[in-house]
């Protein structure tokens, strides 16, 4: 397992492709766990730890999503000092994590993903739903539930709750308060995924084509805004297909 606490990885395979999972709000590296098994040969899986929660639980949440992209972009270029290729991966908040890392990356003269792929998520210069992150916890708590019900056992412990909602808050925070700065587009594939069920439909979904001078696609997959759990499977084959030019470099 990897030593650094931002990310969480499975042994390395010397001639894969680093594919980093970025989670969603209030979500933590365990999000990813069944992914980690599912790379093979091809894909060194390494799922993203933010601070304050899991094996970061004493840390303090960061509440500002471009400083959640600062530590993770330095901890992204140390473990790819040896020039292997890496990808990201991020679903809901977790792809503005992965979009702004990828540009941080650019910023400090760093390889960069040679893909990027976003799922459940509007492009960077959508509005983002506001407000949620000032919910009384009572509501906050019915909202989550609401919008991934497997939550809903954890949040029945008022000592659980504890523990999870003040993440939740700083990531919604971070979400709420982001603002795109107009930069140069990534030169990275971007691939756009989302659940047919799902609120990410139109111009949140083409809206990324901005953001990219490399190839742009867009899959649909049967679900909701979580539909990344029970297509795990398709997803990692997905990207496997389409980093294939790299495999190997």
């Amino acid at each position: 397992m990897s030593t650094h606490p931002w990310l969480t990885t499975m042994p390395r395979t010397p001639s894969g492709v680093r594919l980093f999972l970025f989670p969603h709000a209030g979500g933590a590296a365990s999000a990813y766990t069944r992914w980690l098994g599912l790379g093979g040969a091809a894909l060194d899986v390494r799922s993203v730890q933010y601070p304050g929660r899991e094996t970061r639980s004493r840390e303090r949440p960061l509440s500002d999503l471009v400083e959640l992209a600062d530590g993770l972009a330095r901890a992204v270029a140390a473990d790819g000092a040896d020039g292997s290729p890496c990808a990201f991966f991020g679903h809901s908040m977790g792809a503005l994590v992965a979009f702004e890392t990828a540009r941080r990356l650019r910023e400090l003269g760093e390889r960069g993903p040679e893909h990027l792929f976003v799922a459940a998520c509007a492009a960077p210069q959508s509005p983002r739903e506001p407000a949620l992150s000032t919910l009384s916890d009572e509501r906050l708590s019915a909202w989550l539930v609401r919008q991934n019900p497997a939550v809903a056992e954890v949040l029945a412990h008022p000592e659980l709750a504890a523990l999870v909602l003040p993440s939740v808050r700083a990531d919604l925070t971070a979400v709420e308060h982001y603002r795109l700065v107009p930069g140069p587009a990534l030169d990275c594939p971007v691939t756009v995924l989302t659940g047919a069920q799902d609120t990410v439909h139109g111009t949140d979904v083409t809206g990324w084509k901005d953001h990219t001078t490399g190839d742009f696609r867009h899959h649909e997959f049967p679900g909701d805004h979580f539909f990344v759990q029970p297509s795990a499977s398709a997803l990692i084959a997905l990207v496997r297909d389409l980093l294939v030019p790299h495999l190997g470099n």
